[in-house]
């Protein structure tokens, strides 16, 4: 008799498999299927598969989980088009894969002398997992929601141009400020001349940021699209400011296209309101919060879900990431969203950043704000 042949395991059946989700067995359940096919095949079946019991299960019930579902090293890249998909296409893709591996049972699984037979054993050991299948599983089994992700290499982009802008509009020179933007930033603008005449005022808000190197620089992605990835670029850091001191936090909205950061901020997309915590001011440059309340601004109606982040942790979309909400106001045209991480926040100096796309997919509304957690 021949030996047998190893098969290569097919590591997208096997995630699918790793996925689906499998409804409670009675404990004959593997007896009875091996009887089954028995009957129809006409040959032996390998032992029971093992049994996985939760550790932190207080009753009895036991879910029977076939051996080569076990190994959590058992997964494989995921084709593009399977990724970032929603749970019903996950499903839909291991209930293929069950068939599949019915069909290749019948199909490959003889009898007999000198018949090809299947070693799965002798398979070989599956490649680790990757970042491209840690992404279908958190699709899968979403814990939070999440914006859409630059490369580093866009992220640096992204820092130099907010510091060509700044120092461009300091030191007064109209034409590298101006070419630095955006199209949507530029049609602000009645004409470049309009824009020249007001680079003095910018100075003082924007221009500030060129004499200073800021403590800290956070890069939050809020959309994607035809047109590049609009992000946020936050600078933390302590500029003079009317001739005194002030720490602050800046948000400088940039579109990455193929590569290459403009700036973006004068697209807006309409009017964001901060209400929890309120707006900083001379005479509060750090407004408090109590740790345990939430964070609360408000948005037009129309528009993309705001993407908050705090500090430098994970950017959430609101009304999808676990403790935010998102609902329309009563007899207003806006949306109130509201953003709790779990824990609370903790006390000290936080910096918020918030920012929303408008309906055109091109504009933008950004803010972010040093405030205390008490």
């Amino acid at each position: 008799m021949s030996e047998p042949t190893p098969l290569e395991p097919d590591q997208v059946i096997q995630t699918a498999l790793r996925l689906l989700p499998v409804p409670p067995h009675g404990e004959t359940f593997w007896e009875d299927l091996g009887r089954a096919l028995d009957g129809s095949l006409g040959v032996a079946t390998s032992a029971a598969p093992a049994v996985l019991v939760s550790a932190d299960r207080t009753d009895e019930r036991r879910v029977p989980v076939p051996p080569e579902v076990v190994d959590d090293d058992a997964l494989a890249l995921v084709p593009a088009a399977l990724r970032r998909r929603s749970n019903a296409l996950v499903v839909a893709v291991a209930a293929a894969a069950v068939v599949l591996v019915v069909f290749a049972g019948s199909s490959l699984v003889r009898d007999g002398s000198g018949d090809e037979r299947v070693d799965l054993a002798g398979a070989g050991d599956p490649p680790d997992a990757s970042p491209e299948l840690d992404a279908l599983v958190d699709d899968a089994h979403p814990a939070s929601a999440t914006p859409v992700t630059l490369s580093d290499r866009n992220e640096a982009a992204s820092s130099r141009a907010v510091s060509a802008w700044v120092d461009a509009v300091h030191s007064g020179d109209a034409g590298a400020a101006w070419a630095a933007m955006g199209p949507t930033s530029q049609q602000h603008f009645s004409s470049r001349a309009a824009f020249e005449a007001q680079l003095a005022d910018m100075d003082r808000g924007f221009g500030a940021w060129s004499e200073v190197e800021p403590d800290d620089v956070l890069i939050t992605p809020v959309g994607s699209g035809s047109e590049g990835t609009i992000a946020v670029v936050t600078l933390v850091g302590t500029t003079m400011t009317d001739g005194s001191e002030q720490r602050r936090a800046g948000a400088f909205p940039v579109r990455v296209l193929d590569g290459e950061a403009m700036l973006e901020p004068f697209a807006l997309a309409g009017e964001l309101e901060l209400v929890v915590p309120l707006p900083s001011s001379d005479s509060n440059p750090s407004p408090a919060v109590d740790q345990g309340a939430a964070l609360v601004v408000v948005v037009p109606e129309g528009v993309e879900a705001p993407v908050l982040r705090l500090d430098d942790g994970d950017a959430v979309v609101c009304g999808e990431a676990d403790g935010t909400e998102l609902r329309a106001m009563d007899d207003l045209s806006v949306g109130r969203c509201s953003y709790l991480p779990t824990g609370g926040i903790t006390p000290g100096e936080h910096t918020l950043t918030v920012a929303f796309v408008g309906a055109d997919g091109t504009s933008i509304s950004a803010e972010a704000l040093l405030f205390q957690a008490a």
